[in-house]
Order: C-alpha cells, then sequence, then structure tokens
C-alpha cells in the first residue's frame, strides 16, 4: 500500500511549475512532499531533452544522508528535508544551471515497505524565453456590437422606433419601409386575384 503522496510543486499547480525557464547560471529549486512521516527515502531523477534515458541523480534517506551517482557533481545538485508538520518536503537544487541541464527532473518516494510512487515532473528549459500566450477570444456574432454605450445620439431608444418632432429617427426608416412594402404586395395580389375573378364571370356567359 502506497502511503506517500509526492508533489513537484512548491504552488498551487500551474503551467509555470511544469515548465520553467531558468536563466544560464540561476538557481532552480524542485519540490517533492510526503503526505506523512512514512516516507523513509526520496529518489532524484532527470531525463533529458536529448535522451530518452532516465538517470538517476541522487538520493536522500530520512536520516538526512545523501548519496551522489558518480557521474552527478555534488556540488550542483543538493538534496535537503524539512519537516513542516504534517508533511515532509524534500527539495532538490539544482545551482549555477547550464544549457545542458535541459530535461524534465522528477522524484520517487520510498515508505518502510519499500513502496513507490512516481509523479509527473518538471520540464526545464534553461536560457530559453518563456512563449507568449494570447489570450483566446470568441468571435463575436456579426451585427452585435462589442459594446452598447449608455447613451447614442439619434439612436433607436430602448429598442423601439418613436416619432419625434413628426420626423423618422435614424434606424427606423428600414423598419417602416419593409412593412408597408409587404402591405402594398400583398393589396396587389388581391387586387390582380380580384380583376381576374371578375373577368372569368364576364366571359362565362358569352361562351
Amino acid at each position: 500500500m502506497i502511503v506517500c503522496l509526492c508533489s513537484v510543486s512548491h504552488q498551487t499547480l500551474s503551467e509555470s511549475d511544469f515548465v520553467r525557464y531558468p536563466g544560464i547560471n540561476d538557481t532552480e529549486v524542485f519540490t517533492c512532499e510526503c503526505s506523512n512521516h512514512a516516507c523513509q527515502k526520496v529518489f532524484w531523477f532527470r531525463t533529458l531533452h536529448n535522451n530518452l534515458d532516465i538517470q538517476l541523480l541522487l538520493s536522500l534517506n530520512n536520516a538526512g544522508r545523501t548519496s551522489h551517482e558518480a557521474s552527478v557533481d555534488e556540488h550542483r545538485f543538493q538534496a535537503s528535508k524539512h519537516d513542516m508538520g504534517s508533511k515532509m518536503t524534500f527539495t532538490l537544487r539544482l545551482i549555477n544551471i547550464r544549457s545542458e541541464d535541459a530535461g524534465l527532473y522528477s522524484c520517487m518516494l520510498q515508505n518502510q515497505k519499500e513502496n513507490e510512487l512516481w509523479r509527473p515532473g518538471v520540464l526545464l528549459r534553461p536560457g530559453e524565453t518563456r512563449p507568449t500566450l494570447f489570450p483566446v477570444t470568441k468571435p463575436q456574432p456579426q451585427g452585435i456590437p462589442n459594446s452598447i454605450p449608455n447613451s447614442i445620439p439619434n439612436s433607436t431608444p430602448n429598442g423601439r422606433c418613436t416619432k419625434s418632432n413628426y420626423q423618422t429617427p435614424k434606424g427606423c426608416g428600414s423598419k417602416v419601409l419593409w412593412p408597408l412594402v409587404g402591405v402594398l404586395l400583398a393589396l396587389a395580389v388581391a387586387l390582380i386575384s380580384s380583376t381576374h375573378t371578375v373577368l372569368l364571370q364576364q366571359k362565362g356567359p358569352l361562351e
């Protein structure tokens, strides 16, 4: 049974916690949290961007003893642990960051029964510029303005066409014209139908 919870974030998880862009020669700190004091050891790994192999960097036990791999610079990779009361926090400090340090850094916690828990790590991209994320805007429906001013001179009041000073307000001409056109068309159709009926009635007796 796994009783340790590991997190590579020291804040609320966000894009900046999974991808970081430190400057060359800067220092970066990775955090791995255990929800209780049952975690006995933490292992720190990394996967370089140009190599898919997982590289073990070092391990740190609950007594504070650090064991570095032979190829790892112990002055640049420093591990520590902190008792936060209800949980244990393990940290990995990477000093004097180089461009070749780019890769994925992750931790694994181990309890007394040697149960292990892996968590997604942090992608480190030294010397690179964080891309600018532009806000995504939804397309505005055609004919609907982005904003409606509180007062627009000569506009339609309250969405209604009214008659003021015996003049047609601007924007109401088309609203008045089209209904009139419809009425005229209806009258024209009715007139043609009536005329056609009368002609048929007059033509009947002659035959």
